[in-house]
């Protein structure tokens, strides 16, 4: 039996009717055969019919039952408690919830419904009910929101005593607009994919991240890279009551990434292309819940004038085509709804026009600042550009060669203290975070997540205090009280690894704040660029650029040889103390995140020593030795992330390939065969040749001129198609 007190989230009265004092002396409590009470009319609604199927595989979980469901009432036959989930307008009949005005808002309460003693859960409106059922999972039953991506599965009960003035409510949410991207996908597509190609990730899969993403009170997905606008995930998203926003490369949910061979892409020369292509897509969308997407980048997600040999050369020109660009967008958006939430992405160079001066967002826009992938925004820092209903786009993952990919790498204090301006300034109309895999930045995901939610907690201290009180109510839950702060000290241990804090010991090329990404990209650069040279005996110190190249392969080891010993063998000693049924998880989360970084360390250290050592010896063979040696200390590190590859993650670091572990002990294989004369396979591995993109690509090329939507109802584009003829590019002359 689990006793669960009152939540310090109480009402100054009572907002169900109580039983008598000498029954609210008491506990109220609930086991297997405790029936439930579903409104008929809620359950028809698939948002939170979904999130009711949801609590009864939660329910079985703990109890061993599927549980009884009464359909819009108690039962005569039946005295004891029940639980009651619906809607404050379902359930009124019943009794009065007094759930808070508002979108969003919950109550999961103790009290009467007739003549029962009962646990009702009651929601606003259709979110708020189906937050209200994941809120009695979470504190009732005992479910991690996370448990998806953590595999914390609840305790096993025969029965839970609730204290007789438990009472969760809910309070306006701090973000309006809280959501994830689902960007570089490359974890999910490769252990998820859509056998039918019609999605890059499985519906089945993108199922548990919705649902994982509302059970953390999150409303609003970007969920792939590059969806066409018909995909059927934006149905999936419909159904979870889950609002759909778009990548930067999406203005008006068109998919960029795929821009058809032969169309000339213009927006100086053939406006009417791509504003008819924007305007079908806008169409395909109406009938979604969306936060619309602006702005004008080219293809493949670059700058637009990479694409546009008519574009302007200076940047105020370059600008002004970018703001014309959202004008006609926002236009088109408002004919289909005239209050739509429209988000102008001020992604890179549009970011970097924005804050000089030269671009103009269209009146009524809210304005999304970006990070620079590392958790810092790229705002003013100073509150003095931010507008009450502005927002953010935020990493906790990140593409780039330097950043997390398969661990932990952003602090909640970095969060925090980045974010609190925004929530002094109000503003809090949107905030969309690039989680990524997820699996790997599981704790960080739900900590931004949380603080959408919830600010307060966070911004009621210190940034670093807050993050030390949120670690260890974390790892409290999924490892257990008796290890949460010996745990959280290991964590923070972690975030002092030298090139991860906020400086770098030494500061060049790299500053700080990086993750494993750059240690595992420092050594392909140095084997790519100067591989062949060793092999043919060439004096690398007449090559132009290796200089700068070995410095930038050094400066991130500064402190790592005397730091690591320590934070391993704490790592280590903590591993025996874990519960049985975590252990896989502590691997997965603790030993091979320090791994990862502490062999990948010692194996550039290794390589660079190499390189020195030939640099005054001019001798390949004892280079060959010593990638031997460096060799070594990446299968040390397979070896740790083999043992994190268990269960529904069996085959996940195969996956990888933005931190392409294989790609680099291929290099080292292959530049130790070439030196000692020995055959080898090749550098790459895999039939896209680790290609991150390979799975994306392949999604849009096998859909062309049959799945996306902007092939069949685009006007000239698809003239040219059906034509097989190019429209003729005008050049500067004829202009």
């Amino acid at each position: 039996m689990i006793v669960i007190p009152g939540s310090v989230a109480r009402a100054a009265k009572p907002l169900v009717e109580r039983v008598s004092d000498e029954t609210t002396t008491g506990q109220l409590t609930v086991n297997g055969d405790t029936p439930w009470v579903v409104m008929a009319e809620d359950f028809a609604n698939p948002a939170i019919q979904e999130a009711i199927r949801d609590a009864e595989r939660d329910w079985y979980k703990v109890f061993g039952y599927p549980p009884v469901i009464f359909r819009d009432d108690t039962r005569r036959a039946w005295t004891g408690p029940v639980i009651v989930f619906g809607s404050s307008e379902n359930t009124k009949a019943l009794f009065a919830s007094e759930v808070p005005a508002g979108k969003e808002q919950f109550r999961v309460t103790t009290g009467v419904v007739k003549h029962n003693r009962a646990v009702t859960s009651v929601g606003s409106d259709t979110r708020g009910t189906i937050y209200a059922i994941y809120t009695f999972c979470e504190e009732v039953l005992g479910v991690d929101p996370m448990y998806v991506f953590t595999d914390n599965q609840p305790k096993k009960r025969s029965e839970i005593s609730l204290s007789a003035d438990f009472d969760v409510v809910s309070k306006e949410p701090t973000f309006e607009y809280r959501g994830w991207f689902i960007n570089d996908e490359e974890l999910h597509d490769g252990m998820h994919r859509d056998p039918l190609g019609g999605n890059v990730i499985s519906m089945e899969w993108m199922d548990k991240i919705l649902e994982t993403l509302l059970r953390c009170k999150g409303n609003m997905i970007a969920p792939e890279s590059a969806p066409y606008p018909d995909a059927t995930v934006y149905e999936l998203c419909k159904r979870r009551d889950v609002v759909i926003t778009f990548h930067h490369i999406l203005p008006v949910g068109l998919n960029m990434m795929d821009w058809p061979k032969g169309v000339p892409f213009s927006f100086v020369d053939h406006k009417e292309i791509l504003i008819d292509a924007w305007t079908k897509s806008a169409k395909v969308l109406a009938d979604k819940k969306v936060a619309w997407t602006i702005g004008f980048r080219g293809e493949s997600d670059g700058a637009f004038w990479n694409s546009d040999p008519a574009a302007p050369k200076d940047d105020a020109g370059r600008a002004a085509v970018i703001a014309e660009a959202m004008q006609v967008q926002t236009d088109i958006i408002r004919k289909i709804d005239p209050d739509a939430t429209i988000i102008a992405a001020l992604w890179n160079e549009q970011g970097r026009f924005y804050n000089d001066g030269l671009l103009k967002v269209p009146d009524g826009v809210c304005k999304m600042f970006a990070d620079d992938g590392r958790g810092f925004m790229r705002d003013k820092g100073d509150g003095s550009d931010l507008d009450p209903g502005d927002g953010l786009y935020y990493h906790v993952m990140m593409m780039m060669n330097t950043q997390n990919r398969t661990t932990e790498g952003v602090p909640p204090a970095r969060i925090y203290s980045e974010l609190k301006r925004y929530v002094e300034k109000g503003a809090t109309k949107y905030a969309i975070i690039n989680v990524s895999g997820i699996r790997p930045a599981a704790m960080s995901v739900e900590a931004i997540t949380d603080f959408l939610w919830d600010a307060d907690p966070a911004l009621g201290n210190s940034s670093n205090k807050a993050m030390k009180e949120y670690l260890n109510d974390w790892y409290e839950k999924e490892f257990g009280p008796e290890l949460a702060s010996d745990l959280t000290a290991l964590r923070l241990q972690y975030y002092d690894i030298p090139y991860m804090r906020e400086q770098m010991p030494n500061r060049g090329r790299w500053r700080g704040a990086r993750g494993e990404h750059l240690i595992q990209y420092l050594t392909q650069e140095m084997l790519k660029k100067y591989g062949k040279a060793i092999q043919n005996g060439e004096d690398l110190r007449t090559i132009r650029g290796f200089e700068n190249q070995f410095q930038q392969a050094t400066e991130p080891l500064a402190e790592t040889a005397e730091f690591f010993p320590s934070l391993w063998e704490q790592t280590k000693a903590l591993e025996s103390k874990i519960p049985p049924d975590r252990k896989d998880y502590y691997q997965a989360h603790f030993t091979y995140q320090v791994a990862v970084h502490m062999y990948s360390c010692r194996m550039l250290w290794k390589v660079n020593d190499a390189f020195e050592q030939y640099s005054k010896n001019r001798d390949p063979l004892a280079f060959a030795e010593e990638m031997e040696l460096a060799l070594e200390e990446l299968e040390k590190l397979l070896e740790e992330a083999h043992k994190a590859e268990y269960g529904n993650w069996d085959t996940m670091f195969m996956h990888v390939r933005l931190m392409d572990m294989w790609r680099t002990r291929l290099l080292l294989k292959s530049t130790i065969a070439k030196i000692q004369g020995e055959p080898y396979t090749d550098e790459y591995r895999g039939f896209m040749r680790g290609s991150f993109w390979g799975s994306a690509q392949d999604y849009m090329e096998r859909s062309e001129g049959v799945f996306p939507y902007f092939y069949q109802h685009s006007g000239r584009g698809l003239e040219v198609l059906e034509n097989r003829k190019s429209i003729p590019v005008v050049t500067k002359e004829q202009r």
